[in-house]
C-alpha cells in the first residue's frame, strides 16, 4: 500500500539496503537494528503492503522527503517497527529515529541556504482588507464589487496556499472590472446630487422571499401602524427606496420594538427567552446588527457611505423557529392553535367554526393547519413601524474621503505625485524611480478621451491590478518591507500599516521580546481578530462541518437550531480564551472545559447552562469531553449523515493534531465487501474490510486514533450503544392511500471505544486515549504539528527544514508551550523571517 511511505516510516528502511550513502560506518549499529527489524517484511518478491526497500533510492530528495519525515515522526511516536512484530527496544528505536533525523537534517541543511517562500496571489479576503485599506475605506463597497472574482481553492483547510493561488489571464480581466467598480464608489465626477429624504411608513414596508426576491406584499404580520416579522425567511424592504439612486453617505432611521419574547414556551419556539430579539439592517453584504428592547419603540439610526444600486434591507436574525414539523417555519403557525385552544376557547370556537371554512377553499386540511392560526401567531419577533432615508449627504463637494485620496481639483499633469502614495500603500514598499512611468503615461493618454478625473482613476485601478498589489513575497522586495508584510497579512490579513513598516525598518522587530511584545499588542488592541478567526477556521477545516451533515430526520436539533454555527463559534472562542490565558498548547487538545451555550448543552448532555445562546466557559467532571477532543465540530465533520467512522476520525486526529498526513487507499487494491452478517461490533465489520494484509498494515496504524470517539454519534452527542433502524414494509396501504408509514424497529449494538497502538499503548475508552494525548511524546508531536499549521498558513506552503522546526519546538519547550510564546518564536524563526 502507497500509504506506507507516509504512516509507518518505511522511508526508514531504506538505510536497511546496500547503499553506502545511507549507512557509512558511523552508523553500523543503526544499519545492524534495520536489518534485524525491517528487512524480514520489506524485501523479497512479495514484500509487506507491497513495498521494497529499493523503491527508495539512495537518500533524501525532494520526492521523497515527506516519507523521511513522516518516518521519523512515527518511530518517535512508537508506532515502527510495530511492536506486535518485532522486539526492538526502546534503546534501539531511539537510535532508529535519532539516526533517521540526522540523516533529514543533513540534507535540510543544503537546501535552508536558499529558503524562500514562494510567491502567491491575495487570496479574496487578503484582496477585500487589501485595497480597502489601501483606499481608506471601510470595505470595497456594498454594491458586491466582489461578486465576479474567482472563488479561492482551500488546501488542508486554509485559504493561504501558493498552490492554488496562481494567476490567470482571467483573474486579471475580473480584477480590473472589480477595481474599477470599487473606484467608481469612492471617487465621484459629475455635480454634486441634492440630498432627498424619503418617509416609509408601515404601508410602504414590504416582505420579500431572501430565495426569491419576490415583492408580493405579505398581509400577515401587517397592522394599522407596523409590519412584523412573522417568517424569519423573509426580508423587509422599502416600497419607495428600491435602490441607492447615487453614491454618497446616507442617514438611516428606523422605528422598531420587539414583541412577545417568552408568550410561549421556548421548547415550543426554540428561541431562548433570555436572548433579545434582533433586527439586522443589510447594505449588500455590509449587516449591522441591534438588539430590540421589548415593547419599547427603539430608534435606530445610522449613518453609511453607500454605493450606487445598494439595496437596503432589514431581517430577523434567530436560530429558533424550526422547532415543528419537518422545521420549516410555516409549522411554528400551529404553536398558535394549541395555546388558544387551552387558553381562549371562545377564540378557537370561531376560528374553527367561522374562519376555518372561509381560508379553507373546499380543502380539507387538519384543523391545527398553519393557515388558519398564521395572523394569532404570538412568536418572539421584530415589529417594524416606519423609516427614514436620506441622502445621499456630502459634508463637502468633493467628498473628504475622495479629497484624501486624490486631492480638492486632481490634474493629469500632476498624476505621479497623485498615484505615489497610493501605489507605495498598496505595494508595501517604496516606490522605484521611474517605475510610475508607465502609469503617469497611460493617465496622460486617457486624459485625452475622458478628462482628468476619470483618467487618474485608471492610474488607479492600474495600480491595483498590478503584481506588486495581487502578489504576496514578490521578489526583489527588501528584507524590511517583506517582513512586515508576512507579519501584518499573517495576522491581519492584510498590508502593513506606515507604522509597522517603519518600525520594522528602525530594527525594532529584530530579536524575539520585541516580537512577543508586538504579537501582545495585536491580540489585546483587537488588531489581531482576523488571525483568530481565520486560522483556527482551516487549521481546523471548520468549512468541512455540513459536508456531511447529520441527517435531519434523525438529528433534528442540529438542523433547527442551526447548531453548527454553534460548534463552530465554540471552537473559535475556545482558541480565543487559549491566546487571552497563553495556554499551553497541548492543554488545548485534553483541557477538561471549553465554551458553550444552551443548543451545545442539550447535545452534550448538560444541564446546568444558562437558556440563551452567550458562549460560556463550562467545565466538564466526566473527563469525556473538554478541549478540541470533546468538541462538537471536529466529531461532527468527521461523520456522515447516519453514521460514523473511527476511521475518518482518525484520520482527522492524525492530520490536524498529530501533524502525518495518511495517504487514501491506492486505486490499485481491490476492496471486497465482507462477509459482516455474523459481526457484533462496528469494530468486528471493520475488521473485515481490512482483513486483506495490504489494508491492514496501514489500518492497524490509523485506527487506534480513531476508535476512542465511537461513543459519540454523528451530532457529537454521547451514545453508549449504536442504534440501528430497521424499516419494515409499509402498513395498511388501503387505509392510507395518499402517505405510506412503515413500522421503525430499533435495535442496538455495543460499541468498543478500546483499541491499542502498534507500540503497545492502549486505552479502553475516551478517557483512557486523552490521558494516552498527554505523553510527553503525543504532546510534543502536537505542538510540532501547530508549528507547521502555522507556517503553512504565513508562507502558503509547507515548511522543509526539520532542524527549524525542531528549533522552533524546542524554545516552545522552554516556555511551557504555550500558545503566544510559540506564535512569536515562529514569527522570530528563519522559517518565518526567511535568510
Amino acid at each position: 500500500m502507497r500509504s506506507l511511505h507516509r504512516l509507518f516510516g518505511i522511508a526508514v528502511l531504506l538505510v536497511a539496503s546496500t547503499s553506502v550513502l545511507l549507512c557509512p560506518a558511523s552508523h553500523a549499529v543503526e544499519h545492524a537494528i534495520l536489518q534485524r527489524h525491517c528487512s524480514k517484511c520489506h524485501t523479497g518478491d512479495e514484500p509487506e503492503g507491497g513495498f521494497h526497500l529499493d523503491m527508495l533510492g539512495g537518500g533524501v530528495t525532494r520526492d521523497s522527503r515527506e516519507y523521511w519525515q513522516s518516518s521519523m515522526e512515527y518511530v518517535s511516536l512508537g508506532d515502527m517497527p510495530p511492536s506486535e512484530d518485532s522486539k526492538v527496544t526502546e534503546t534501539e528505536r531511539q537510535q532508529i529515529a535519532e539516526y533517521i533525523r540526522d540523516v533529514v537534517l543533513a540534507r535540510d541543511a543544503d537546501v535552508a541556504a536558499d529558503y524562500q517562500i514562494p510567491t502567491r496571489r491575495l487570496n479574496n479576503r487578503e484582496f477585500a482588507n487589501s485595497i480597502s485599506d489601501a483606499l481608506g475605506i471601510e470595505d470595497p463597497g456594498t454594491h458586491f464589487p466582489l461578486g465576479n472574482l474567482l472563488g479561492d481553492t482551500l488546501h488542508d483547510g486554509f485559504d493561504t496556499n501558493g498552490d492554488v493561488l496562481g494567476i490567470s489571464e482571467y483573474h486579471l480581466e475580473q480584477y480590473v472590472d472589480t477595481v474599477r467598480e470599487i473606484v467608481d464608489a469612492i471617487v465621484l465626477t459629475g455635480e454634486r446630487t441634492p440630498s432627498q429624504r424619503y418617509e416609509v411608513p408601515s404601508a410602504l414596508l414590504q416582505m420579500s422571499s431572501l430565495n426569491q426576491r419576490t415583492t408580493r406584499r405579505q398581509s400577515a404580520g401587517r397592522n394599522s401602524d407596523s409590519l412584523e416579522f412573522r417568517d424569519m425567511r423573509l426580508q423587509m424592504s422599502f416600497e419607495n427606496f428600491k435602490e441607492v439612486p447615487t453614491t454618497g453617505y446616507y442617514r438611516i432611521k428606523i422605528r422598531a420594538t420587539g414583541v412577545d419574547r417568552g408568550y410561549y414556551d421556548s421548547e415550543q419556539t426554540g428561541v431562548y427567552d433570555g436572548d433579545p430579539i434582533r433586527l439586522s439592517i443589510h447594505f449588500g453584504d455590509r449587516v449591522r446588527t441591534y438588539e430590540l428592547p421589548d415593547n419599547e419603540v427603539k430608534e435606530i439610526e445610522l449613518t453609511e457611505w453607500l454605493a450606487k444600486g445598494t439595496r437596503i434591507e432589514l431581517s430577523y436574525p434567530t436560530d429558533g423557529l424550526r422547532k415543528r414539523g419537518n422545521g420549516n417555519f410555516k409549522f411554528q403557525q400551529s404553536i398558535a392553535h394549541d395555546h388558544i385552544k387551552e387558553n381562549d376557547p371562545e377564540l378557537y370556537e370561531k376560528v374553527v367554526s367561522k374562519i376555518r371554512p372561509k381560508k379553507a377553499g373546499g380543502r380539507n386540511l387538519r384543523v391545527n393547519h398553519w393557515s388558519y392560526w398564521v395572523d394569532y401567531w404570538r412568536g418572539p419577533r421584530p415589529r417594524v413601524f416606519s423609516a427614514d432615508v436620506e441622502g445621499p449627504i456630502y459634508k463637502s463637494w468633493p467628498p473628504e474621503r475622495q479629497v484624501a485620496l486624490v486631492g480638492e481639483s486632481p490634474n493629469a499633469h500632476n498624476a505621479e505625485e497623485i498615484l505615489k502614495p497610493i501605489a507605495e500603500r498598496a505595494w508595501r514598499r517604496e516606490v522605484r524611480d521611474g517605475e510610475l512611468d508607465p502609469l503617469v503615461r497611460l493617465v496622460s493618454m486617457r486624459q485625452k478621451e475622458l478628462g482628468d478625473l476619470e483618467a487618474i482613476k485608471e492610474g488607479i485601478v492600474a495600480i491595483f491590478v498590478s503584481p506588486s498589489f495581487l502578489l504576496i513575497n514578490p521578489e526583489g522586495a527588501s528584507h524590511p518591507d517583506r517582513f512586515a508584510t508576512k507579519l501584518s497579512f499573517f495576522l491581519q490579513s492584510t498590508l502593513p500599516s506606515d507604522a509597522l513598516r517603519d518600525f520594522v525598518r528602525a530594527g525594532k522587530l529584530d530579536d524575539y521580546p520585541s516580537v512577543r511584545n508586538a504579537i501582545v499588542e495585536y491580540f489585546t488592541s483587537n488588531r489581531g481578530d482576523e488571525f483568530l478567526d481565520e486560522f483556527p477556521q482551516g487549521w481546523l477545516q471548520l468549512d468541512r462541518i455540513n459536508f456531511m451533515a447529520p441527517d435531519p430526520d434523525h438529528f433534528a436539533h442540529y438542523h433547527r437550531k442551526g447548531v453548527s454555527d454553534d460548534m463552530i463559534a465554540e471552537a473559535k472562542r475556545f482558541f480565543r480564551h487559549a491566546i487571552e490565558t497563553n495556554m499551553p498548547l497541548p492543554e488545548m487538545l485534553t483541557a477538561n472545559f471549553s465554551f458553550i451555550n444552551a443548543d451545545l448543552a442539550e447535545v452534550y448532555g448538560v444541564d446546568d447552562v444558562p437558556e440563551d445562546s452567550i458562549l460560556r466557559r463550562y467545565e466538564f467532571t466526566d473527563q469525556r469531553r473538554g478541549g478540541m477532543l470533546g468538541m462538537g465540530a471536529f466529531l461532527t465533520l468527521t461523520a456522515d449523515s447516519l453514521g460514523t467512522s473511527p476511521i475518518h476520525r482518525a484520520v482527522y486526529v492524525l492530520e490536524n493534531f498529530m501533524g502525518i498526513k495518511p495517504s487514501p487507499p491506492p486505486g490499485d487494491v481491490e476492496i471486497q465487501e465482507p462477509d459482516v452478517r455474523q459481526a457484533k461490533t462496528i469494530k468486528e465489520i471493520l475488521a473485515a474490510h481490512i482483513a486483506e494484509e495490504t489494508c491492514a498494515s496501514c489500518h492497524r496504524s490509523i485506527d487506534p486514533y480513531g476508535y476512542a470517539f465511537e461513543n459519540f454519534d454523528p451530532m457529537g452527542a454521547w451514545r453508549d450503544a449504536y442504534v440501528q433502524v430497521s424499516v419494515s414494509e409499509p402498513v395498511s396501504e388501503a387505509k392510507v392511500p395518499k402517505r405510506k408509514k412503515s413500522v421503525e424497529k430499533q435495535f442496538e449494538l455495543p460499541i468498543d471505544a478500546s483499541a491499542t497502538f502498534r507500540n503497545g499503548n492502549s486505552y479502553d475508552d475516551i478517557v483512557g486515549f486523552r490521558g494516552l494525548m498527554r505523553d510527553e511524546a503525543n504532546q510534543k508531536q502536537f505542538v510540532r504539528c501547530f508549528v507547521k499549521k502555522l507556517l503553512v498558513y504565513a508562507n502558503g506552503v509547507e515548511p522543509e527544514d526539520t532542524a527549524a522546526v525542531e528549533e522552533i519546538v524546542l524554545k516552545s519547550a522552554e516556555n511551557d508551550y504555550r500558545i503566544v510564546d510559540t506564535i512569536a518564536v515562529v514569527v522570530d524563526s528563519p522559517l518565518f523571517r526567511e535568510p
